[in-house]
């Protein structure tokens, strides 16, 4: 590698063209390591680079992975396995359509607390579906959605503090749904890449 290129640039185009880190991912990537922040963690559909000591360190994401990251207030997009989440902030009075598809999910944004979290499910996880009264284990929701073992693997959670606010492409949780207090929405829409 030609040393009078800039280190920003060499890493995207290494983690870019070889790994599929897209470009937010990796600006956010050379920030951790001009802060020096050992351990921090990044993904891309099937990597992650973790930041070690000024270096940074490559390799297949594992099973067992939660894949988690921190989603600050006002970000745009988050990546999750294979697919990308984007948010947007708006009033509810622009809000057109309250039924949305699995792939979108409408919540209360005033009732969030920043920055999300957000991460493969786990044993022990539990949310109110939206709809109901009652928790409900996510293990059992899964194995009512007749979901296949891969598909289970691969279900990512977006928490508020510790609760589920979504299930995903499934179903939001009841204590973040609009209501008609709701004057703040934020709009999520998940795409696979």
């Amino acid at each position: 590698i030609d040393p009078s290129l800039p280190r920003n640039f060499v890493l995207y185009e290494l983690l870019n063209s070889a790994y599929g880190f897209k470009g937010d991912v990796i600006d956010q990537l050379c920030h951790a390591l001009d802060a020096e922040a050992v351990g921090r963690r990044f993904y891309a559909r099937d990597h992650v680079a973790v930041v070690d000591r000024g270096t940074v360190v490559i390799s297949p994401i594992e099973a067992e992975d939660s894949c988690e990251v921190q989603v600050q207030e006002g970000a745009l997009r988050a990546y999750c396995g294979n697919s990308v989440l984007y948010f947007e902030t708006r009033s509810i009075d622009l809000i057109e359509e309250f039924t949305v598809p699995a792939n979108q999910a409408l919540i209360d944004a005033d009732k969030l607390q920043w920055p999300l979290t957000l991460r493969r499910w786990r044993e022990g996880d539990w949310f109110i579906p939206f709809g109901m009264t009652g928790k409900k284990k996510l293990s059992d929701y899964l194995i009512d959605r007749k979901l296949s073992l891969p598909a289970k693997q691969r279900q990512f959670v977006l928490l508020s503090g510790e609760e589920i606010v979504w299930v995903v492409g499934e179903r939001i949780d009841e204590r973040f749904r609009l209501d008609n207090k709701s004057e703040n929405v934020l709009c999520i829409t998940r795409e696979i890449v």
